[in-house]
């Protein structure tokens, strides 16, 4: 459908569009890990899903993630995103705002070419999942108490969970496969978003290489939102903190052994993940199970004796 269809001015509204579009297109420059692509192509393989739909897929959830991604550095006033400035900061917070639902629609649209209602049904899932996530996120960050560890995991299974089970789930429309193996997958996929949230909570306080993508612990002026924060029962308000101040939360979570038992509770996460693994491995062949096995590994977190910032700079 067209512009014309509305009654706009063709070259003008064309001309609006791209403006509208130009913001995100900045941010989508500036690749990450594409976590979710490879998760993506791992379970297409798993369940028999042909390449030209699993393609459709891993666009559609990197459009829809880059968009979450711009809206969450709006919200939590993060200036850098990939090692680069962050779109509000380049753009503006309200042009941020807007240009990032590009994502979500076009997201949807690609969705939209597999001509399969279930897939779509699944992808407005996510969004609502997404944003439901995003909601409790800015309530624990602008609040003035704790979260328990169970509303943290609820806040990750939401915000960051959505984009994994959509996968699943869109998978599971194009090419099911039993009960008991999708629920298996489902229950490792939440743990997974668990794990995932754990990590990039702990770089952004103790992982030297993850400052120069994100800032230096800028978690620390967002509230009381953080795993490590809960670990250590030290809500914090909502404020910018000098690069001293941040330095002596950091050596306190050190010495009172919140860093070590961060790492204590990733790690029994991650076994988690494994087993669940494991229990998939039963009800699949070696082949199909082989993309999702190496993706698990490579999600590991091992840091470096170098990269600990405590550690080795603080300690």
């Amino acid at each position: 459908m067209n512009s014309s269809f509305y009654g706009f001015d063709n070259t003008g509204y064309a001309r609006a569009k791209s403006r509208w579009i130009e913001p995100f297109a900045y941010q989508s420059r500036f690749q990450g890990k594409l976590i979710r692509t490879e998760l993506g192509w791992a379970l297409a393989m798993l369940f028999g899903v042909p390449a030209a739909q699993a393609h459709v897929l891993c666009e559609s959830v990197e459009l829809m993630n880059t968009a979450s991604l711009i809206h969450d550095d709006v919200f939590d006033a993060d200036c850098l995103r990939r090692g680069q400035p962050s779109v509000w900061k380049t753009y503006g917070a309200t042009v941020a705002i807007i240009s990032g639902m590009h994502g979500y629609l076009a997201g949807l649209q690609r969705l939209a070419s597999l001509g399969n209602e279930g897939v779509i049904t699944t992808g407005l899932e996510s969004l609502e999942a997404l944003h439901i996530g995003q909601h409790l996120d800015v309530c624990a960050s602008e609040g003035t108490a704790l979260p328990s560890l169970d509303d943290y995991r609820l806040i990750a299974q939401a915000n960051t969970g959505c984009f994994f089970v959509f996968l699943l789930n869109a998978c599971q429309c194009l090419k099911p496969v039993d009960e008991d193996t999708y629920l298996a997958l489902k229950a490792l996929l939440y743990d997974l978003a668990v794990y995932y949230r754990y990590v990039n909570d702990y770089c952004d306080v103790n992982h030297i290489p993850h400052f120069a993508k994100k800032g230096f612990a800028t978690d620390l002026e967002g509230g009381p939102k953080s795993f490590l924060m809960i670990l250590a029962g030290q809500p914090l308000s909502k404020e910018k903190r000098s690069f001293d101040q941040k330095n002596e939360i950091i050596r306190a979570f050190g010495d009172a052994g919140v860093l070590d038992l961060a790492i204590v509770v990733m790690e029994e996460t991650y076994c988690r993940i494994l087993n669940g693994l494991a229990v998939i491995g039963h009800s699949c062949t070696q082949r199909k199970n082989k993309r999702l096995e190496a993706f698990i590994r490579d999600i590991h977190f091992q840091p470096a004796a170098d990269d600990d910032y405590y550690k080795r700079v603080l300690r």
